[in-house]
């Protein structure tokens, strides 16, 4: 059944006509994944498009810094979001750990003193 722009599913009849009856009853105070802050992957071509500003963390994975205590540079392809930043991850077991604890992760902040960049300056 479709209301206000959302489908729903019923385990059989009954249920559907009980929803039926009172839908807003139901559907009040119900909270969807997106508005509970879960994190949300970001597809390779939409990753793609995003420029390094757009991201927390200067782009640097948010578990290395917290579990190894170390500055890494993550993936532009392996990108999440959690309430509303977006945090790169250096592999898929980082991603992996990410998701199972977003909260453990979000709060980290880079440390004042950063090691030297090892990305390639132009000099033209």
């Amino acid at each position: 059944m479709l209301f206000k722009n959302f489908f729903y599913y019923f385990a059989n009849e009954e249920c559907r006509d009980v929803f039926i009856k009172n839908p807003e009853r139901f559907v009040e105070k119900v909270i969807f994944s997106s508005e509970r802050n879960c994190p949300l992957r970001l597809r390779p071509h939409k990753a793609a498009e995003l420029i390094a500003q757009d991201k927390h963390l200067l782009g640097h994975c948010p578990v290395t810094l917290k579990d190894d205590e170390r500055v890494e540079k993550g993936n532009p392809l392996l990108i999440v979001q959690f309430k509303e930043n977006r945090f790169l991850f250096a592999n898929e077991e980082k991603l992996t750990k990410f998701y199972a604890n977003p909260t453990r992760y979000a709060t980290i902040q880079l440390p004042v003193k950063m090691p030297a960049s090892v990305d390639p300056v132009s000099l033209y």
